[in-house]
């Protein structure tokens, strides 16, 4: 309580306290999206991007040439797929039937519904007997269903493989194979004769360990189903062989993606890691093109406040230099005055912190916070969905950047005036 007094005391010490409760104020506003932001695109995939290449496949047959020519198209692409596999650092490769797992928009949500709640499931497909999942390394959570086998016995549309935190949602429990689960999709309804909504309900084939949905897309979770039916222009995944880097593998391979991976009606026209498509699947639905501008605006102003209160700092502990002089000339050690001041700038700190985030959760009580990510999928719940959390996080954030902030700018002053002379110190004096 005396060093409190002590320290409001003075009238810079108020006026300090004033100014970093308004840039607490403003870092919340700059750092809240930024920390949440920067979490979600660092979030792992659940699968290994660094040994995959994606190999695309193009046609040099017009829309309807390919489908008059469908069985010659699709052995060719076949015979693509087997040259793939025989090239130098290639383990395996199978032909995707949908984007690369989280990244992209897939084909068709499904509900999957746990008594009269739903939840929304994204539509990736796998086609029978491929290698998939040994492709990605996914898992298998099933014991009686190795990974190997995750694509054996499957039948078209009407059988699913859930992911470990879908199958807990749903059932409380990973031990789910053999059940069936109620679905509703959109779908071609053969009674009608056309599109509409159906509902089903679908066997369950195994359960395997989560990988993540689309950055963009919270309100969804990856439902791996079986596929089937023509297929042309599908790229093909290859997962390289370990110690092959992938990058180097494209380098050396772009004479033979240019000569020999060709066919009289396919060739593949291009060679990217998955590493990449994923880095630009970033760069384009993290956030959109006016939140970056809010992003930048508001990190230009904290940083701008930032600086300003470390040069206030800096000043207001020169001022002490005749403080710090007589202490030391009735006996104090240079220790002593030194942790004087980082003392009194923690406890500032502290303070003015707390009252700068007390006065925002005011604010964000009323406006909400940074919710671009949030979602309403149960089977996808971040520390930032929870307000409590999310606000405490960034709060923590905020002022540990901020203490190391104060510290460092009266430390520096504050050791220089200690190693100083008591003489010089007491000149002004």
């Amino acid at each position: 309580m005396k060093q409190l007094k002590e320290i409001f005391g003075r009238k810079t010490s108020i006026w300090l306290a004033l100014e970093l409760v308004l840039v607490t104020f403003a870092c919340w506003w700059a750092f809240d999206p930024i920390i949440v932001t920067s979490y979600v695109n660092n979030l792992p995939l659940g699968y290994d991007t660094d040994r995959l290449v994606r190999f695309e496949v193009a046609s040099k047959l017009s829309h309807n040439g390919r489908y008059e020519q469908l069985r010659a198209v699709e052995n060719e692409e076949e015979s693509l797929l087997q040259k793939i596999q025989q090239m130098d650092g290639v383990e395996m490769a199978y032909p995707a039937v949908n984007s690369p797992i989280g990244c992209g928009i897939y084909n068709m949500s499904y509900y999957l519904f746990n008594g009269d709640d739903s939840i929304q499931a994204e539509h990736y497909g796998f086609t029978k007997d491929d290698k998939m999942f040994e492709a990605y390394g996914i898992e298998s959570l099933t014991p009686e269903v190795p990974t190997s086998e995750l694509t054996h016995d499957c039948d078209w549309e009407r059988t699913i493989i859930l992911t470990r935190s879908l199958a807990m949602t749903l059932f409380g429990t990973i031990d789910v194979a053999g059940r069936t689960v109620k679905t509703k999709f959109y779908g071609y309804d053969e009674e009608k004769g056309d599109f509409d909504w159906l509902t089903t309900n679908m066997p369950i084939r195994a359960v395997v360990e989560d990988v993540r949905s689309s950055r963009y897309q919270r309100d969804y979770t990856i439902l791996f189903v079986c596929q089937s039916g023509p297929r042309f222009n599908v790229p093909i995944i290859a997962r390289l062989r370990d110690g092959v880097d992938a990058q180097r593998f494209i380098e050396e391979h772009q004479h033979e993606m240019l000569h020999d991976l060709v066919t009289d009606r396919c060739y593949v026209r291009q060679m990217r890691t998955l590493s990449e498509i994923s880095n630009k699947e970033t760069e384009k639905y993290a956030v959109s093109r006016q939140a970056r501008r809010n992003l930048f605006i508001a990190a230009f102003f904290a940083i701008n406040l930032a600086f300003g209160v470390f040069g206030t700092l800096l000043m207001y502990t020169r001022q002490r230099r005749e403080e710090a002089g007589v202490r030391r000339a009735f006996g104090a050690t240079r220790w002593s005055v030194f942790w004087s001041f980082i003392s009194e700038a923690w406890l500032l700190t502290t303070i003015s912190v707390v009252a700068g985030c007390a006065i925002y959760f005011q604010f964000a009580t009323t406006h909400g916070l940074f919710s671009h990510f949030l979602g309403t999928n149960g089977a996808s719940h971040y520390w930032f969905d929870d307000f409590g959390t999310h606000f405490l996080v960034v709060s923590v954030i905020v002022y540990l950047v901020l203490l190391c902030a104060v510290l460092i700018a009266t430390a520096i002053p504050a050791w220089r005036i200690c190693r100083s002379e008591i003489t010089v110190a007491l000149k002004d004096e």
